[in-house]
């Protein structure tokens, strides 16, 4: 008796959810767009171009010019061509390298032509990220208009999001492990926390994105968040010495604030080589720590097994157990934890 053969297909699942995410979105109906799409997914999960690990993020839409008065902007159009599954990893191999900082690949599909290049929305350090200002929260629908915003937000996992729809497609069978934007964003707020109010959203976007591009290049990270108060950052000395302390704390919130007042270049550049700096510190070894005014205090922190109050061991990796010290030792106001495999956590006191 002939046994009865079933197949399970990650790709026609995985395919099958594309098609009812781009129907809820409008896109129009179209095999190779689908196709097109999984291809990108396939890529984006896990892209390397000449031994380097990349993570660029792509935009697909159906109306690039209309879409981008709406916001500012920056274009380079590299090509314009026919609609073919083929052309969607050509883009990607052409631009992925191109795609850097915070430029990002722009692919405009329209019945059968499509047009592609880089595209940068953020005008200033301190502007919104182009996700946040495309599909986040400041979007702008538009009649018409459709969006679809790709990026890699763990191992093998990619996150498709629209203006309706938000799909993650995982290309492997183990647990789903994503770097959440809420987390991140949680963690930038408890950073700016007492920062002044006038500005403190543009030191909150700055953080945030510079918090983004660490774990995108990092392999795990663990932040450790503390009041800006002489009294507890000397406890904290004493308590964790094994580290790298700053002579003169790195004040992000300074330098945001001048130059958001100041508006020239120097300001810029002066702002972006301290964001590369705590994008450093932050992917060590190690704690950074950081204070709720947004002035980084040192890096490179190791703490001992701290148990709970309960008796209860730290269990898991080196960065797992460090990260619940961190929590137990009640040193911090707030934790945040990125393992390898993306995999994240975030505490804060009540």
């Amino acid at each position: 008796m002939n046994q009865e053969e079933k197949l399970a297909s990650l790709r026609d699942n995985t395919l099958a959810s594309i098609a009812e995410f781009l129907l809820d979105e409008t896109f129009q109906n179209s095999t190779i767009l689908k196709e097109g799409i999984l291809e990108l997914i396939n890529l984006l999960s896990d892209y390397f171009e000449e031994g380097n690990h990349l993570f660029p993020e792509v935009l697909v839409t159906n109306n690039s010019g209309e879409f981008f008065k709406t916001i500012s902007n920056r274009e380079v159009l590299i090509a314009e061509e026919e609609l073919a599954v083929s052309k969607f990893k050509k883009i990607i191999k052409l631009c992925a390298p191109l795609a850097v900082g915070s430029w990002i690949i722009f692919i405009e599909v329209n019945k059968n032509r499509m047009k592609y290049g880089l595209v940068d929305a953020e005008m200033t350090e301190t502007s919104p990220s182009i996700y946040e200002q495309t599909v986040g929260e400041l979007k702008v629908e538009l009649n018409g208009i459709n969006i679809a915003y790709l990026k890699n937000i763990g191992s093998k996992t990619v996150e498709l999001t629209g203006l309706k729809k938000k799909l993650i497609v995982s290309l492997t069978l183990d647990k789903i492990l994503t770097t959440s934007n809420n987390e991140i964003n949680q963690i930038s707020q408890a950073i700016t926390r007492e920062c002044d109010e006038e500005f403190k959203t543009q030191i909150t976007t700055f953080i945030d994105k510079t918090i983004k591009s660490a774990i995108k290049q990092g392999h795990g990270n663990l932040i450790g968040i503390v009041a800006d108060d002489k009294e507890i950052i000397n406890q904290l000395k004493i308590k964790l010495p094994d580290g790298v302390y700053l002579k003169t704390p790195i004040d992000i919130a300074d330098y945001v604030v001048y130059t958001e007042k100041e508006k020239t270049n120097e300001s810029s550049v002066s702002l972006t080589a301290f964001g590369k700096v705590m994008i450093s510190m932050l992917n060590h070894d190690g704690i950074a720590v950081i204070t709720d005014k947004a002035k980084i205090l040192g890096y490179h922190m190791f703490i001992e097994p701290i148990v709970k109050e309960d008796g209860e061991q730290p269990i898991g990796g080196a960065r797992t157990r460090a990260y619940q010290s961190m929590v137990n030792s009640k040193l911090f106001s707030a934790c945040f934890y990125k393992s390898q495999d993306g995999n994240t956590k975030i505490w804060e006191r009540k």
